[in-house]
């Protein structure tokens, strides 16, 4: 996406602490945790495999499939070597948004 282009925002739901939504074809993880939303692509950077299906502790999610640990916060691979991409997220009036742009 170029710099500078406008920014979309979808309103999503969460089903429990989680939600997989796809907009114009990329497929984000949306979690909620600790009272904060992080929203981050689904494709863990290392093999590919389901992020949504990782276990959240505190501001740090582990892929279900080969362990890679990732910072909610910052995209940081903290067991692994590539980080995750992260996307903005924010709650407004009660409703969970999600923008496409890549933070």
């Amino acid at each position: 996406m170029e710099r500078g282009a406008p920014t979309r925002w979808h309103r999503i739901e969460l089903e429990g602490d989680r939600a997989l939504v796809e907009i114009d074809g990329e497929t984000i993880a949306v979690f909620a945790s600790e009272g904060r939303l992080h929203a981050v692509a689904n494709a863990c950077p290392h093999e590919g495999n389901p992020l949504v299906e990782g276990e959240i502790l505190g501001d740090s999610l582990t892929c279900a499939y080969h362990g890679w640990r990732f910072d909610l916060e910052t995209g940081a691979c903290l067991f692994g070597d590539v980080p995750v991409r992260r996307f903005p997220v924010e709650l407004r009036d009660g409703e969970i948004w999600v923008a496409l742009d890549r933070e």
